[in-house]
């Protein structure tokens, strides 16, 4: 346990108290919770990915659909382009950005799918 040494003065007379700083903590937890109260008048509300319709081609996966069918394509991106490979059934994050181009492989390594996300 974490102790400290207090001076007080109380009607005059003057003495030390030993105060348990974990008593302390517990007593300060409620005050410091109290100071972070939430605002809901601004909630913001986030729509499920499928619900979300991204205007026009976003990431530009329209240019990469000649691409699908083919096995292992050399596919050159734009410098700065993010882009995102896997095969199909690897986890994957499920955060929504439609600028980002998704090209998705099956098992033998054949692009069958590009897509924003």
């Amino acid at each position: 346990m974490l102790t400290a040494w207090a001076t007080c003065d109380i009607g005059g007379l003057k003495g030390k108290a030993m105060i348990s700083l974990n008593k302390i903590a517990i007593l300060a937890a409620p005050l410091a919770l109290l100071a972070c109260s939430v605002d809901t008048s601004d909630d913001v509300v986030i729509p499920d990915a499928e619900a979300v319709a991204t205007p026009g081609d976003a990431c530009g996966a329209s240019a990469y659909q000649q691409y699908v069918g083919q096995k292992s394509p050399a596919i050159s991106l734009p410098a700065g382009t993010v882009a995102r490979d896997y095969r199909t059934g690897d986890p994957v994050t499920m955060d929504l950005s439609p600028t980002r181009i998704n090209f998705e492989y099956d098992r033998s390594g054949t692009l069958v799918k590009v897509s924003c996300g």
